[in-house]
């Protein structure tokens, strides 16, 4: 992979982060699941997040992989989505994107509201609102710490929310849903945790 195509391909990741998050900070997405959504190598995605981080572009938030867009990050995509023609210190400009010998690319040219398979699939909608209502009549029985219990609040917060929206991002979703199921699955001698594990592993 040539210097050219290492930035165009820095760029899709930077632009698809930014696409699922909405431009928001706060939000955390994970780098494994988002390299896979847009068809990028698994050995390419440390090097592509590497870079990222040295740019201050992203934010690395969890050891498994979460990864936040900083405010530098959205500055870079909006002023690229702003003049597609001028290219910015780290990326080409988005109109003359050109890529002959890249493999496994998932690269939309100038184009910044692609869904690209990262909204949550309507038929799932239902199975989803299941999942909530199971946790909303499970949660107060599953003798979880305090901490804990308030990040399981946070993450059901954070689904219903993606469950309201027009766009409801997967990748979101499915990291709320598992580290629910994380939680859930630290709760021993759970009787109803089997359930509830195996609702979350079937939307995720």
């Amino acid at each position: 992979m040539n210097i050219s195509e290492k930035k165009i391909i820095r760029y899709e990741f930077l632009n698809k982060l930014y696409e699922i998050t909405d431009g928001d900070s706060s939000l955390i997405v994970n780098m494994w699941e988002l390299g896979k959504e847009i068809n990028i190598e698994r050995k390419d995605i440390s090097n592509i997040v590497d870079y990222l981080k040295g740019e201050y572009l992203i934010e690395p938030m969890t050891l498994g992989g979460g990864i936040s867009i900083t405010h530098e990050g959205i500055l870079e995509i909006e002023e690229l989505h702003n003049s597609p023609d001028v290219p910015t210190i780290h990326f080409p400009a988005i109109n003359v994107i050109h890529v002959e010998n890249m493999n496994n690319s998932a690269i939309q040219q100038g184009n910044a509201n692609s869904n690209q398979n990262i909204l949550f699939e309507q038929a799932k909608s239902d199975d989803l609102q299941k999942v909530i209502l199971e946790i909303e009549r499970i949660k107060n029985n599953l003798n979880l710490e305090n901490e804990d219990a308030e990040e399981l609040e946070s993450e059901l917060a954070t689904i219903k929310s993606q469950s309201k929206s027009p766009k409801p991002k997967k990748i979101i979703i499915a990291e709320s849903l598992k580290t629910i199921r994380n939680l859930v699955e630290g709760v021993a001698g759970n009787a109803i945790a089997p359930t509830l594990i195996e609702m979350i592993n079937g939307l995720i």
